[in-house]
């Protein structure tokens, strides 16, 4: 009998021994619940670039006006072996990139002033020109940091002409016509943010047209461009 009483007591001492632990967990609170933050940041579409290059020009035609036998002026006299010097160039801009694949920007720029001569000595001039234009591009794809871009713009040309020697009747004058453009290159990523942009640009400026009693036009005012740039993301909102 002292054996089973004895029996009984270690059987039940153990059996609370063991689910102490248990009733002591349990009477601890629950963990607090985790709270999420939500992250509202988000990467900005905006950038901003500057680039330099050179801009160099096909045959201009260079027309001077004719007085009609009204008094008006009329066609005239082109120009012969018309060539404008070729130039530099740069320009700054702000864009958005609207799509992984698609960007919008604005860019001003402006090309030193340039001599506008001919093969006879009957033209001798200066000509500078600026634009503004609003650029699509479409960013074809990444190919390990590299990222070829084909597009085009559309804007305006403000043209001056200065320093105007010949023709004589023909004067310093300035002129805005409508400008467009097709361009192409390849871009590299030096960091996230930023890129390295090497680049092409046919661009078509209009005309340019002088003051003075016998005003002379200058036009077919295209252009071969070449450009090397740094575009940079704006940051986070």
């Amino acid at each position: 009998m002292k054996f089973r009483n004895c029996l009984k007591y270690t059987v039940g001492l153990i059996a609370i021994v063991a689910a102490g632990p248990v009733s002591a967990a349990d009477m601890l609170p629950p963990p607090a619940p985790e709270v999420e933050v939500a992250d509202h940041s988000s990467s900005s579409c905006l950038y901003v670039r500057a680039d330099v290059g050179g801009a160099f020009h096909e045959r201009p035609s260079v027309t001077k006006a004719a007085i009609g036998p009204g008094g008006g002026l009329g066609g005239g006299l082109e120009a012969i072996g018309e060539t404008i010097e070729d130039t530099a160039r740069f320009e700054v801009g702000v864009g958005c990139q609207l799509l992984e694949t698609f960007r919008v920007e604005v860019v001003v720029g402006t090309r030193l002033k340039q001599s506008l001569t001919d093969s006879f000595n009957r033209l001798d001039a200066s000509l500078q020109s600026s634009t503004g234009v609003l650029n699509f591009t479409s960013d074809i794809t990444n190919y390990g940091g590299w990222t070829p871009y084909i597009g085009g713009g559309v804007g305006v040309a403000y043209h001056r002409i200065s320093d105007v020697v010949a023709p004589v009747d023909s004067s310093s004058g300035d002129e805005f016509d409508f400008a467009w453009n097709l361009h192409a290159g390849i871009s590299y990523d030096l960091t996230p943010q930023t890129k390295v942009d090497l680049g092409y640009r046919l661009a078509d400026l209009g005309r340019a047209r002088s003051d003075g009693p016998i005003p002379m036009f200058v036009e077919d005012l295209v252009t071969h461009e070449f450009k090397i740039g740094i575009r940079h993301q704006v940051g986070a909102w």
